[in-house]
């Protein structure tokens, strides 16, 4: 009798699934797994002192093209196919796939700055380590120490990395304007990054860009309000905090 319990509950267990058979099974999940760590790969080829200005600047635009497709392959499992229509064009322009596409070809083909490899990094990033996690679970190897790092890196990091992505988003704008009065990139550049800005305002899926633009107005005012920050300085960055407060969607 306890022979027949025992081999009833290993028959209840969860059969331990190959890594082959796992990447077999989830298709396009593994195709974003490859092109997230492409995206990786070259971010990192980019920022370490490892290669040729030449190569460094060709594994900066191989990590956008990554980003594209990874946001193109995303756009597709979550609207299915293109259709011509005025519902599909405003069905897609509300999906974060499509503004990190957007952001992607933007900035793939622009004189590199590290600072927008910030955002598609830390994406794949986080959903590389993610997959792996899920992976591990399908594999019975969740008990491993990687997969409790992995486990641990995803619970306590997520909000984060989510916040500075944000963040690097924001403080890209400024260093537009900067670089286009530079005239290292072209003028109409800072409006078509606006559009991408307002976009990731009004996410419906990652409210972090409104929290994060919130949390910054509160830390700047109160810094403005300190008894020791001088009258010209309060006055301009209260004029500059109603501008954005006007150039912020209504109701978002």
């Amino acid at each position: 009798m306890a022979e027949t319990n025992s081999g009833n509950g290993t028959n209840s267990r969860p059969a331990r699934e190959s890594i082959i058979g796992y990447f077999k099974r989830q298709p396009t999940e593994t195709a974003l797994f490859i092109t997230r760590l492409i995206t990786i790969f070259c971010s990192l080829y980019y920022v370490l002192p490892i290669g040729t200005p030449y190569a460094q600047q060709t594994a900066y635009s191989r990590a956008f093209f990554a980003a594209a497709a990874t946001n193109a392959l995303r756009l597709h499992q979550r609207v299915g196919g293109v259709q011509f229509s005025r519902e599909f064009l405003i069905r897609i322009q509300g999906e974060d796939p499509c503004h990190y596409l957007f952001y992607s070809l933007l900035f793939a083909d622009l004189t590199p700055l590290t600072l927008a490899l910030w955002p598609i990094f830390l994406f794949a990033l986080m959903h590389v380590t993610s997959f792996m996690e899920k992976l591990c679970v399908a594999t019975g190897t969740e008990q491993t120490f990687v997969a409790k790092k992995l486990h641990e890196f995803n619970a306590s990091y997520t909000l984060t990395l989510l916040s500075v992505i944000a963040c690097s988003e924001i403080f890209m704008m400024p260093l537009i304007l900067v670089l286009v009065l530079l005239g290292r990139w072209f003028i109409l550049l800072p409006l078509v990054y606006y559009i991408f800005l307002i976009s990731r305002y009004t996410s419906r899926r990652n409210p972090t860009s409104r929290t994060v633009y919130h949390q910054l107005r509160l830390y700047v005012e109160d810094l403005i309000n300190n008894q020791h920050c001088p009258q010209i300085i309060r006055t301009i960055i209260n004029a500059v905090i109603r501008l954005l407060c006007r150039l912020c969607p209504y109701g978002a």
